[in-house]
C-alpha cells in the first residue's frame, strides 16, 4: 500500500482520533440529512432569497427611481421654501430692530427735551 493513501494516514493517527474521524465521516450523510430536516424552513428562505433577489430587484428598480426622483424634487422645493422663510423672518427681525432703535431714539429725544426744559426752567428761576 502507498504510504500517502488516506487509509495509511488514518492508520498512523492515534486510536482516539482515528475512531472519532471514522465515526464523523461515517455519520456524515445522516448528519447532513438530519440538519436539512431540522432547518428546512431557514434553508428554503435562504435559497428562495438567493433565487428571487435578482428578479425582485429588477422589478423594484423603476419604483426606486421614481421614489428617489420624488425625494429629490421635494428636497429642492423644501430648500426653496426654507430660503423664502429665512428671508421673510430676516425682514421681520430687521423691522423689529429698526422699531426698537426708533423707540430708543424717541425716548432719548424726549429725555433730552425734558432735561433741556428743566434746565431752562431752573436757569430762569435762578435768574429771577
Amino acid at each position: 500500500m502507498n504510504q500517502n493513501s488516506p487509509e495509511s494516514l488514518n492508520n498512523n493517527l492515534p486510536v482516539v482520533v482515528n475512531q472519532t474521524w471514522q465515526q464523523t465521516t461515517h455519520n456524515l450523510p445522516q448528519q447532513i440529512k438530519k440538519t436539512f430536516i431540522q432547518n428546512k424552513v431557514p434553508i428554503a428562505v435562504g435559497v428562495g432569497t438567493i433565487v428571487l433577489t435578482p428578479i425582485i430587484l429588477s422589478l423594484l428598480k423603476p419604483v426606486a427611481q421614481v421614489t428617489i426622483k420624488t425625494g429629490v424634487s421635494l428636497i429642492e422645493k423644501t430648500k426653496g421654501a426654507l430660503a423664502e422663510t429665512v428671508e421673510v423672518f430676516g425682514d421681520i427681525v430687521a423691522e423689529a430692530k429698526a422699531e426698537v432703535a426708533a423707540e430708543t431714539q424717541h425716548k432719548a429725544n424726549l429725555k433730552a427735551g425734558l432735561y433741556s426744559q428743566q434746565q431752562s426752567n431752573t436757569s430762569k428761576s435762578a435768574t429771577s
